[in-house]
């Protein structure tokens, strides 16, 4: 069979959720894209007890909205009235509430597959996205004029002709080894614990952080349940994941405390590994890195997709005002500026994320006072949570 060659704009490789939202965001603008996507297409969207569940913070929810596609989102989120942050053992909280920070809703939870599904039902209606499942990147080469991509799409080879080549290719990011980039990886030497949770009290849309010397735990509003993160010792974790229900139950009741209600059914549990992943320059000679490839971040405050999401908006308008002056939205000067506009964004977000992971570590008796006189003065001044709320909100 003959070799097929596609030319495009822009070629995305990883069809997840950062992925089909940059091709979708292109799209919008007139920018043409390839989509790949290595796994099989999946087909089974009814929501189950056990999806795992994502936070869309107030800065996606503009840009779902600005791609027309928050009314088809809205029915399938449950918002957040109030967030309640504590800190374990100790005084001191933090209280937020939509009716003082002025806004219709503090954030949205959406579970994880029912985005992706409105997502990809938008990529396959739209024309300017040639979406290509299943299938694998097998080798790029970087032109002085282009980017070719060696692709294997079902039996069938392609090559794959881009000015420009995006690796939203994930954590493990194949496309950055490759590149080269200098990238520095920080271990937290613990896992997050995921299972959803239901309680004797109904969620009333709260959300309730709880913050130890174990790390963050987390439960998020969701339909009739909650969604929990548990960060823990590698080593806990792994007991915890083999312990029975009521085990499992006690244990995260003892480290959490009452004010979300006695914690009744749990769904099943997984985990991962937290680290933090920075990549000090995220392109290279028409490539460049988005979302998970370019940055991961520890599960606090769920700023990790909703980052991603702030760095789709940011090229998507970079690549079209570009195109609009007619310079090559592949060039280093293009790439270099989305870099250069990212930069402080991205580090207030690691930095942010980093600090209540290790922060909330030390188990110091003049450390737990100033944490939480640390707590008390932010609630107490309205500036300050609001201030906060931005920051978390990517405001």
């Amino acid at each position: 069979m003959p070799e097929v060659e596609l030319k495009t704009e822009v070629a995305v490789v990883g069809g997840g959720m950062v992925g089909m939202a940059l091709a979708l965001s292109l799209a919008q603008n007139q920018i043409e894209s390839v989509l790949l996507e290595a796994s099989e297409v999946i087909t089974d969207h009814s929501e189950q007890f056990d999806d795992r569940t994502l936070v869309i913070n107030p800065a996606s929810k503009v840009f779902w909205d600005s791609l027309g596609l928050w009314l088809e989102i809205e029915p399938h989120t449950t918002p957040i009235n109030h967030v309640h942050v504590s800190n374990q053992g100790h005084f001191g909280m933090v209280q937020f509430d939509k009716d003082e920070m002025e806004v219709p809703q503090l954030g949205h939870v959406i579970a994880a597959k029912s985005l992706a599904n409105i997502l990809l039902q938008a990529v396959r209606k739209q024309n300017l996205i040639n979406c290509l499942q299943p299938a694998s990147l097998e080798s790029f080469e970087q032109h002085d004029a282009d980017v070719i991509l060696n692709v294997k799409h079902h039996e069938q080879q392609l090559k794959v002709r881009a000015q420009l080549m995006v690796g939203a290719d994930g954590v493990q990011s194949a496309i950055r080894s490759q590149l080269n980039l200098q990238t520095s990886v920080k271990s937290y030497q613990r896992k997050a614990i995921i299972c959803n949770i239901t309680t004797d009290q109904r969620h009333q849309n709260r959300a309730f952080e709880r913050l130890t010397t174990q790390g963050p735990m987390a439960l998020l509003p969701f339909k009739n349940r909650f969604g929990f993160v548990w960060s823990v010792q590698a080593q806990k974790a792994d007991e915890l994941l083999t312990a029975d229900d009521s085990t499992f139950i006690e244990q995260a009741q003892q480290g959490f405390g009452y004010r979300a209600g006695s914690f009744q059914q749990i769904g099943r549990r997984s985990s991962y590994p937290l680290f933090q992943i920075k990549v000090p320059q995220q392109y290279k000679h028409r490539v460049v890195l988005m979302g998970n490839a370019a940055h991961a971040v520890s599960p606090v405050s769920a700023q990790g997709l909703n980052l991603a999401v702030r760095g789709v908006s940011r090229l998507s308008q970079l690549l079209t005002d570009y195109k609009n002056k007619g310079v090559d939205i592949g060039s280093t000067q293009v790439l270099s500026v989305y870099q250069d506009s990212s930069e402080a964004d991205q580090n207030r977000t690691l930095n942010y994320t980093d600090d209540l992971m290790t922060w909330f570590k030390i188990d110091e008796p003049i450390v737990n006072t100033i944490r939480s006189l640390g707590l008390v003065a932010v609630n107490a001044k309205l500036e300050l949570k609001k201030k906060l709320y931005q920051t978390a909100g990517g405001l």
